[in-house]
């Protein structure tokens, strides 16, 4: 049964504009304040329970230290650095040097919110004389529920979508910002497509300012008429390919399915030694990160057929090994005393 093949991709990023100002309410950070504050609550009940070494009541400073400079700085330097640099080159980041703060155009890498979070973990766990694995076990857990939030945004903002699939697959969908990623002839058919569609060139739609001064980019005036008016999106489809909505797979694969795991585990191994969280949690993430990578259209370099987002699965694997031996001496620690 084909479920979302004949399904164009038109879902608007923007919940609603802040009148008056250039501001608008986004899902893309709708879903990182959602993962915060889930996070934040799943780690105060296993506190509570005694199953999370950070007391209840220092909990919030703790979450917020390790949204703003984990998670939020943590992604966007990945972002900057594993991607964006080395497709720009430092003529792009002379040319746009505020790019890196623009966080709300999106643009977060996950391998670099991991580490980030690990680096504010390690100086937390430091500073408050407590145990580095077991700090990191609780963050190891609710990250994954951020990674869902994320990935699910992902797919709204239709963002890193899918590689190509058979049109007759159940999952199909087509994403329209694939044009702008088309071929040149492809761009000018479709874009002939489109003004035939509106009954005139499209300039003519753009969005301006109250002196009629043209405040809207050509790209934005596709998306914004493919959300809004049937025909264009009609005229547009067939330039775009079916894709594989790999988004999701990512949100269930790197999110929920670990976040089942790693709690069904905490909350049925009460003495479970620290560490034991978060290299179960590197080795999923990268297992999944890994098999959804073959079905997502790769956003930067490939070598010998193993994407970037790959072949940096495997330092997270690696960084899993690291956690197994903390883990193993608590291990013998625990046994020891239950012995005694």
């Amino acid at each position: 049964m084909n479920l979302l093949a004949t399904y164009f991709h038109n879902l608007d990023p923007i919940i609603f504009d802040i009148p008056g100002t250039p501001l608008a309410v986004r899902w893309y950070g709708l879903a990182y304040i959602t993962g915060f504050i889930v996070g934040y609550l799943v780690l105060l009940q296993l506190s509570k329970r005694k199953l999370y070494c950070v007391e209840a009541d220092k909990l919030g400073d703790f979450i917020t230290a390790v949204c703003i400079f984990g998670v939020l700085m943590g992604g966007r330097l990945g972002e900057f650095f594993f991607y964006w640099l080395p497709e720009h080159g430092l003529q792009g980041l002379m040319a746009d040097p505020t790019w890196v703060f623009r966080v709300w155009e999106g643009g977060m890498a996950s391998h670099g919110g991991i580490i980030g979070v690990l680096l504010v973990a390690i100086w937390y766990a430091r500073k408050n004389k407590l145990s580095i694995s077991a700090v990191t076990d609780g963050l190891a857990i609710v990250c994954t529920i951020g990674l869902f939030c994320g990935r699910v945004a992902n797919f709204i903002n239709g963002e890193l979508y899918g590689r190509a699939c058979a049109a007759t697959h159940a999952l199909a969908c087509k994403f329209p910002q694939e044009i702008f990623t088309a071929t040149a002839e492809k761009q000018i058919q479709a874009r002939v497509a489109i003004d035939h569609a509106l009954g005139a060139p499209i300039e003519q739609f753009l969005i301006r300012d109250g002196e009629g001064r043209i405040i809207e980019h050509y790209g934005d005036a596709i998306l914004r008429l493919c959300r809004t008016n049937p025909a264009v999106s009609e005229a547009l489809a067939p330039f775009l390919t079916p894709r594989y909505p790999s988004q999701l797979f990512e949100a269930v694969g790197e999110g929920l399915i670990i976040f089942i795991v790693l709690m069904a585990v905490r909350l049925g191994w009460k003495n479970a030694p620290a560490g034991i969280f978060c290299s179960l949690f590197c080795f999923l993430y990268a297992a999944a990160r890994i098999t959804c990578e073959c079905f997502k259209e790769p956003d930067a370099n490939v070598w010998y057929g193993i994407t970037q987002g790959q072949a940096l699965s495997f330092g997270v694997v690696a960084l899993g090994i690291i956690f197994l031996f903390p883990t193993f001496k608590n291990l013998k620690k625990s046994k020891k005393i239950e012995i005694s």
